[in-house]
């Protein structure tokens, strides 16, 4: 449900254990480009999951 850029900075962080610079080498990308996709992803999660709590609710 997320898009592919934030799914993968999402799992490399989470699951896979990586800190923001290991992700950055990784994928050839800014740190805080990396900091950044992890915080919109972390928004577009809590978005839905509301979303989604919110229509079970009704």
């Amino acid at each position: 449900m997320l898009p592919r850029k934030y799914r993968i900075v999402i799992h490399l962080y989470y699951y896979e254990g990586y800190k923001t610079a290991e992700i950055a080498q990784l994928l050839g990308i800014n740190e805080n480009t990396v900091r950044t996709q992890l915080k919109r992803a972390k928004e577009l999660l809590k978005t839905k999951l509301m979303e989604d709590f919110d229509h079970d609710e009704g």
